[in-house]
């Protein structure tokens, strides 16, 4: 799996401190100059903590080597995310591009990624949460077929799916 320019690989165990880095990045809508929310450790927990590889993820590397970007999803009743679960046999994708690296079209390639991990394991889908005001993830995640199910106005998100 690659990008023009980017090699995919699969998320392991190893990769656990990188998909908080990411989660971090979701949290601070990419400004690393913002503080965290209130609820990141809890989320933390949620997403990273309780995330296994069997569950499957994608780690981008630039050219270079450098980790570029990833997405995971979160399968399972155990610790659900409150964002985008719509229900238990949907994982929840999450994911994250390192700003530097936005722009190269590997947002697209990690959202066909993960769709494959989850139509392999036998999903019927996937589900997400994209911040109100992420216009450019938003048309990002129609593009790929995900539709919206919902707003939720308390964690300010629209939840999408994507059914297979």
């Amino acid at each position: 799996m690659s990008t023009p320019e980017f090699r995919l690989r699969p998320a392991t165990e190893a990769d656990r401190t990188y998909l908080a880095r990411l989660l971090y990045l979701t949290d601070v809508f990419g400004d690393e100059s913002r503080p965290v929310s209130d609820n990141f450790a809890e989320d933390l927990g949620t997403y990273v903590d309780a995330w296994s590889p069997d569950q499957g993820g994608v780690i981008a590397l630039s050219p270079q080597g450098v980790p570029a970007g990833g997405v995971w999803l979160r399968a399972g009743v155990d610790h659900r995310p409150v964002f985008g679960l719509v229900e238990t046999a949907l994982p929840e994708l999450a994911i994250a591009v390192e700003g530097r690296f936005a722009g190269h079209g590997l947002g697209g390639a990690l959202v066909d990624a993960a769709l494959d991990l989850a139509r392999t394991a036998g999903h019927p889908g996937v589900s997400l949460a994209v911040d109100d005001g992420n216009d450019r993830a938003r048309r990002l995640y129609l593009r790929h077929g995900f539709q919206t199910v919902e707003h939720r106005g308390g964690l300010d998100c629209e939840v999408m799916v994507h059914r297979f």
